[in-house]
């Protein structure tokens, strides 16, 4: 088969496009033919090295992989060839090869089907995007109607799903962006849009939220933003750290959390099976929509981390082995 094939960790030169063993699925696991994976900051940092590979290299990236069964291993029983999968979990891409490949192998414990009417790139957008969102807001935020929700980076994927999350729960969702994504970002179910250049970021929320501050605040960004999400806090607010694209470092003032009885939740978790499910139906009946920035052959895998390094990407790229 195919793959994008690491030899080594480091810039997207790493990245090779490769004839490598078709993989065979053991015990309870199946062969999946990938006609979709997406691309993730998290496989950069793995990429990168800054995050840890646990397996030994050659190595292929992808954490979110939609395609269809071509062989089942032993012991599987609920599930057909020729079936149409979606499936995304923290292993896929760090413990095992991943989506980077024309097949790849699955345990059979993390397969969801696609439903009908969802298209392969769709399904495979929703990965670790939506879950990651849907943790942070659901089980870390414990999001509620009405609240008054900030969300950081508001144009990346996590972002995007975050948005549409909180236009589903009819929370007020002021979105932190790009002032040339504004456009897309309303269209999605922004309430507000904030230029993230701009010099009053924590004054624009005051105003919004008529000195309130916001109750609930998704920062994906780390280092620059913590400082002012604890700002821009109402009372007893919550803020939930789901990503640190600006590093993982980050300086606080401790006194400004204990004056507004505030709390800072840090989200890494696994989505629940019956959630996962539940957001592939919304998916299908269209109360979520995905949001693709763009579509790459597989060969072309570096120019797709570029695009995202490069902070060009509106949503979720992806990639198509047979494009």
């Amino acid at each position: 088969m195919k793959a994008i094939i690491m030899h080594k960790t480091g810039g997207t030169e790493v990245l090779h496009y490769e004839t490598f063993p078709t993989p065979k699925p053991t015990a309870n696991e199946v062969l999946v033919k990938v006609h979709a994976a997406t691309v993730n900051h998290t496989d950069i940092f793995h990429r990168s090295g800054q995050f840890f590979i646990q397996k030994s290299l050659p190595h292929i990236l992808g954490m979110d992989v939609a395609g269809e069964i071509v062989e089942l291993g032993a012991g599987v029983t609920d599930w057909q060839i020729g079936d149409r999968i979606v499936a995304t979990f923290e292993a896929l891409g760090r413990e095992r090869d991943g989506a980077y490949a024309e097949y790849t192998t699955l345990p059979t414990n993390q397969l969801h089907r696609i439903p009908d009417g969802l298209s392969y790139i769709d399904a495979a957008s929703i990965g670790l995007a939506f879950t990651t969102a849907w943790i942070a807001l659901f089980y870390k935020g414990l999001l509620k109607q009405a609240e008054r929700i900030v969300i950081h980076a508001a144009s990346s994927g996590v972002g995007t799903s975050a948005i549409q999350i909180a236009r589903w729960q009819k929370a007020q969702a002021i979105a932190i962006s790009d002032k040339n994504k504004a456009e897309r970002l309303h269209q999605l179910g922004a309430n507000f849009v904030i230029d993230r250049h701009s010099p009053d970021l924590v004054e624009q929320v005051i105003e919004i939220t008529k000195g309130e501050g916001a109750t609930l605040i998704l920062d994906l960004v780390g280092r620059t933003t913590l400082r002012s999400s604890i700002s821009m806090l109402a009372k007893n607010g919550r803020i939930v750290c789901a990503g640190t694209l600006s590093g993982d470092i980050a300086e606080i003032n401790v006194m400004d959390l204990l004056m507004k009885n505030a709390t800072i939740h840090g989200s890494f978790a696994l989505i629940q099976p019956q959630d996962f499910e539940q957001i592939l139906q919304h998916f299908a009946q269209g109360i979520f929509q995905p949001v693709i920035d763009s579509v790459f052959p597989l060969q072309k895998a570096s120019a797709a981390h570029e695009r995202i390094e490069a902070k060009q990407a509106f949503g979720k790229i992806i990639l198509v082995p047979d494009l």
